[in-house]
This record gives structure tokens, sequence and C-alpha cells, in this order.
């Protein structure tokens, strides 16, 4: 298989350019030649990685949450004490925030992730969570209008709810499954934003209230999410933060983000990924998982 790069017409027949197609090797290697097509590496590690965190080979004393993927790695608020990062045997933690210890959270180099324009935003998760006393943003980067992104939210019951916030704050049907009991679960997120849509995935399937498919997302509006803030897990607000967050335990942490230009992949694909990553939540994606 290979991508083509620009119009090309080979045994009489024209392909277009971006178009992906399978040819006999005779023919791949005459486009390759000819610099009409690149081979695709489906073998190598997702080239869109944000951040692929597994705390299971991190040991006390670490001073980050490693990223496997891309150097993204995620360095703990000026309150978040390495004892309490690595409390809990193989998995990161954070502290839910209070006053005096606002900055008990995990930060990520910020993402810039564009739904406007188009792009794609997957964000898997395995860990422990126990609901607050009301909804609370536990991963991402924008928290109000003033301060634009996205986030998934733990509700006050214990379902997973996105969130997006540009000029105005687009809240996305919650889940009807509950991953959030404080025991390990895990949930995965998609934002498409070239086609509007979303999906929720809890326990490696899709959620009972998407019936298998992506739905529109806030009726199909538009929300410029780009934003210089940190990816933060344990709460959404900037540094030096604020009093509203979630104490977790986190297992791995997956965030991928795609171009406008790459198609949002199938909900099978999605699934097949999200179970690979249950199954080995250090292992990376390759890029023919998606």
């Amino acid at each position: 298989m290979l991508r083509m790069v620009n119009d090309q017409t080979v045994g009489g027949l024209r392909y277009g350019k971006g178009s992906i197609v399978d040819f006999d090797s005779a023919i791949e290697t005459q486009l390759i030649t000819a610099g009409d097509a690149e081979a695709a590496n489906l073998d190598a590690t997702h080239p869109y990685y944000h951040f692929h965190g597994f705390a299971g080979d991190q040991i006390a004393g670490d001073a980050l949450f490693f990223d496997k993927a891309a150097g993204n790695h995620a360095v703990p608020g000026v309150h978040l004490s390495n004892a309490a990062l690595w409390a809990t045997e193989g998995y990161a933690s954070t502290i839910d925030p209070a006053s005096g210890l606002t900055d008990s959270v995990l930060r990520i180099p910020a993402i810039n992730f564009d739904y406007s324009a188009g792009e794609k935003l997957i964000v898997w998760m395995l860990g422990k969570w126990t609901p607050e006393g009301g909804d609370v943003g536990m991963i991402g980067d924008g928290s109000s209008t003033s301060l634009p992104g996205w986030q998934i939210r733990v509700r006050a019951d214990g379902k997973v709810q996105p969130v997006l916030y540009g000029t105005a704050s687009g809240f996305g049907a919650s889940s009807r499954i509950k991953p959030f009991d404080g025991t390990l679960k895990d949930f995965g997120v998609v934002f498409d934003g070239q086609n509007k849509k979303y999906c929720i995935w809890v326990n490696g399937s899709v959620d009972e209230a998407f019936e298998s498919r992506y739905l529109t997302f806030f009726s199909g509006a538009e929300f410029s999410t780009k934003t210089t803030n940190t990816v933060n897990i344990g709460a959404v607000s900037a540094a030096p933060g604020g009093i509203v967050g979630i104490a977790t335990a986190v297992r791995a942490c997956v965030i991928l983000r795609l171009p406008a230009s790459y198609a949002v992949p199938p909900v099978t694909s999605i699934t097949a990924a999200f179970r690979q990553l249950r199954a080995n939540p250090g292992k990376l994606l390759l890029a023919r998982a998606l």
C-alpha cells in the first residue's frame, strides 16, 4: 500500500492526489521512482502521537510522568510532591487541589488542538477515579470561554462528559456507562473537528448512548479551541491552578492529534485500538492501528 502525492497515470489509469490505493510491486516501484508516491510505513509508531504515558514501568523517585512516544513528558505541578505522584505503585497520581495546593496536577506540553480547522483529537485513559460532589474536568486544556480548549469531565454521577470551549461553551452528552467508581476502568473520547462529531468509549466498547457511531457534537457548532495552555491531568485550569479538580490514579494516558487532512478513523478501528491499549497499555500504537 502507498499514499499518492501527485496525479499520475499508470497502466492507463489515473490516480488522484492523496488517494490511497493498492498496486502490485512493479507499479509501486514505478511510482516511487518517478517521485509520485511514497511508501507507507504501517509498522512505524503512529506519526501523530502527542503523549503516551504508562506508569506501570515507572518507579518512585522519577521526576516526570514520562511520554514514551513524543517526548512530551508530564511535569508535576509545584504542589504535587514526588511522594504523592508515586503514592500508588504502578500509577501516576494527582491530589485534589485545595487552597494552598492549587497546582497539584500533571502538566503535559500544549497540544493546541484546532477543532474549527478540522483536526481530530483522540484521548484514552486507564486508571481509577472517584467522583466529586459536582462535575469536574479531569483532563484537558480549556475550562471556560476565557480559557478555550477541550476537556473531559468526571460527572458527579460517575459518567464521562466531553466539553469544548471557544467563544461559547459546548457540552457533549454524557456516557450511559459509569467508568468512575474508584476501580480500574478505561475510557476514550474522539473529537472529529472535520465533521463536528464525537464518540465515547468505556471499557473497550462504544458507549450505549452512541449506538456504534459518531454523533454530532453540540448541533454541529464551531469551537475555536486553539490554546497555548498545557494539557492537564487532575484539573484543567492554567498554572498556577485553582481549587476545582479531582484526585486521579493514572495507569496510562494516550493522546493523538490528527491533522485536518487525516480522515477520522472508523469507530471499529478506534475500538480495536482501545482494546489493544487495555491489553498492553505500555505498547505504542502503530500507524496501521488508526
